[in-house]
């Protein structure tokens, strides 16, 4: 009998000391739902008729180089010339003014 009486404690005491592995947790696993601070869905108000004409407006672009680029700024005309430019960028260096270059610019 005390052999029974010893493999019946152990095995309670196992179970006892184990109950909180077999406790699920509170929070769905990464990727489960329901997240508990999703919005709710709610029903659209667009008619689908209204739907329809948007998408008619709006055709997608179908086919090969059917992008439109947009159009490109026209460039502005240089006031000073290549000699001014570089005589200020001297003048600018002499001055104090580092150019930021290298890993820490």
């Amino acid at each position: 009998m005390t052999k029974f009486n010893a493999s019946i404690a152990a095995v309670s005491a196992a179970l006892l000391l184990s109950g909180q592995a077999f406790a699920g947790s509170l929070q769905p696993a990464a990727g489960e739902a329901p997240f508990a601070d999703t919005a709710p869905v709610l029903a659209s108000n667009v008619q689908r008729a209204e739907v329809r004409a948007d998408a008619a407006r709006q055709l997608p672009a179908a086919g090969e180089m059917s992008a439109q680029a947009e159009p490109a700024e026209q460039p502005t005309t240089a006031v000073a010339s290549r000699a001014q430019v570089r005589a200020e960028t001297r003048e600018a260096l002499a001055n104090g003014y580092h150019i930021a270059t290298g890993e820490n610019a």
